[in-house]
């Protein structure tokens, strides 16, 4: 009882404070300007900079800055991804501010009504403008001097751009403001919906401001929880994170229709998360994010990362169902596969007349395979791929059949997942959604396999009798990859259903210093009679293998697939 008082009392304070804020609009905001260290993507000297925050009314911990700050850092990021011409153009309007890429494509802040409207919000965020929307494949196909290589875009690729979106922060309490000329919004407001989108994220841990990459926050690790801060959250900061945790979580988790949520503040209320998330000590609340993430959302691409820097140790770890079958099914097939293969499997094996490729996780190590020897990185897939398919179609070669193991395959980088589905079909596809603004994308192309620049017959293995196999532990691109191939036509599935897992990982953070990931909101798909379905429930198998052992144990499983193939 004293626990629900205690919230109760909690959310009157928040909506006393909403109710302040919005009678308190046209007066001016006392604005307090701090010029704070910020790394960006890890320690080096050359990577550490200064950024303006302001901190307003008096609230010391939740940092702004300006929309203007806002377009350097972006800039000068994407810019270093490997996307050299990457520009923005600033238009000012009264209260208004416009940020338009050199595509044209813009995004207006408009701080009176709290609001950001993309015209495209999938077009702004592409840092390529080459490529197609919601670009997985991520290369243009083409190295500096012009010459083609490693991938092909086909002309039968086709986009649906999606609807103009508008952002509303200001419902969930969250304030933009114009004053003195100048255009603010919260850093972690910024963090979310922008830069979360390019691959990037920021943490502010009272001292210091990170720019993560990719969720990663192992090169601040040392500075970032070395801090003298109280160990307790404000009440100011427990609401802000509140907010912008249910406007961040409404606008970009995936799988909302599927989990059947209206929104999140709802849903926080209906698990007993909502007490928690409000609470003063950072340990509770970020208890319930680890909660939230592995026990209620529970669809193994959602997870807690890092503790907060306020927190003094890691959250008490507790799965759902799914994470603990999850869990459950990598043991055993691991160690069905240990006693066949005690000193490790093989990338590339051959029993007989079949070959076997064999990988846990699409990797891309970034090597120049014109230039080196695939045979020296084989822990790359696509290194793997290449020396695979040049043993394969080797003179006098043995091989007939070729089956690509992904009983343990957890996922990766779509590149080399698509590079694997060039290999095998020859023209791949891949379909992406985003049911946020409803664009559609049919990303076919081609793959160069052995290296001599040319997309043609010699870089496929359509002539072989091809199979995947697949497990629960074939994931995310481990199941992507099955999807494709099954949907061909022309590779048979053996097994067991894939594990599914249909959105594209998006990284996150929160205002009081925690990182987590969620299913973002591109969403793999095939494509049938025109339409687009997710891959979320797995892909069956043709044949099923009961049990673990029979997928390790090559000799008999040799002799199984040469059986279905009588003619």
């Amino acid at each position: 009882m004293k626990a629900r008082k205690k919230l109760v009392s909690m959310l009157l304070a928040g909506s006393m404070m909403l109710f302040t804020a919005c009678c308190c609009a046209e007066s001016a905001h006392q604005i307090e300007k701090q010029t704070t260290p910020i790394y960006y993507t890890d320690m080096e000297p050359e990577n550490k900079g200064e950024v303006d925050l302001f901190f307003v009314d008096g609230v010391k911990d939740v940092p702004y800055i300006t929309v203007e700050t806002a377009k350097n850092i972006l800039v000068n990021n994407v810019r270093k991804l490997e996307a050299p011409n990457y520009d923005l153009t600033v238009k000012k309007e009264g209260e208004k501010i416009t940020l338009s890429r050199e595509t044209y494509y813009p995004v207006t802040f408009d701080c009176k009504e709290d609001t950001i409207t993309f015209w495209d919000y999938d077009a702004f965020m592409t840092s390529n403008p080459n490529a197609t929307l919601m670009d997985l494949v991520a290369v243009s196909g083409f190295n500096d001097k012009g010459e083609a290589e490693l991938f092909q875009r086909t002309d039968t690729s086709f986009q649906l751009y999606g609807n103009a979106i508008t952002f509303r922060p200001g419902d969930y309490g969250i304030d933009m403001f114009y004053q003195d000329e100048e255009y603010y919004l919260p850093l972690q407001l910024f963090s979310d919906i922008i830069l979360s989108q390019n691959g990037m994220n920021t943490l502010y841990n009272g001292e210091n401001v990170f720019l993560l990459l990719g969720g990663n926050l192992k090169p601040f690790e040392e500075l970032y929880y070395n801090n003298l801060l109280p160990s307790s959250r404000s009440e100011a900061l427990a609401n802000f994170n509140y907010n912008e945790l249910c406007f961040a979580l409404d606008s970009l988790y995936g799988l909302k229709e599927q989990h059947n949520i209206k929104n999140f503040d709802t849903m926080f209320q209906q698990a007993g998360l909502k007490y928690q998330l409000l609470s003063a000590d950072p340990q509770e609340a970020g208890q319930a994010l680890w909660d939230l993430t592995f026990m209620y959302l529970d669809d193994l691409h959602s997870s807690f990362a890092n503790r907060s820097y306020r927190m003094k140790e890691n959250p008490t770890r507790r799965y759902g169902p799914s994470c603990r079958q999850s869990i459950a099914d990598m043991q055993r097939y691991a160690d069905a596969r240990a006693i066949r293969y005690p000193n490790g499997t093989p990338g590339y094996e051959e029993i007989g007349n079949t070959a076997y490729i064999t990988f846990d996780q699409f990797v891309i190590e970034g090597v120049d395979y014109y230039e080196e020897k695939a045979e020296e990185h084989l822990s790359d897939t696509m290194g793997l791929m290449i020396y695979s398919l040049g043993q394969i179609k080797r003179p006098n070669s043995p091989i007939k059949n070729v089956v690509l193991d992904l009983s343990n395959n957890g996922g990766g980088t779509a590149p080399s997942a698509a590079y694997t589905i060039s290999m095998f079909l020859g023209e791949g596809s891949i379909s992406i959604a985003n049911p946020l603004t409803g664009a559609m994308v049919c990303q076919n192309f081609k793959a160069d396999l052995n290296m001599d620049r040319l997309f043609d017959e010699r870089d496929n293995l359509l002539g072989y009798n091809l199979f995947c196999l697949t497990s629960p532990n074939s994931f995310s691109c481990g199941n992507l990859v099955p999807s494709a191939l099954k949907n061909s036509h022309r590779v048979t599935i053996l097994g067991q259903t894939s594990g599914g897992g249909a959105c594209v990982v998006q990284n996150m953070t929160t205002a009081d210093g925690c990182v987590f990931n969620i299913s973002g909101p591109y969403r793999l798909a095939y494509t049938k009679n025109g339409s687009f379905y997710d891959i979320d429930q797995g892909v069956t198998p043709d044949f099923v293998l009961p049990t673990p052992d029979q997928f390790y144990d090559r000799k008999q499983l040799t002799k199984y697939i040469n059986k279905l193939l009588w003619k």
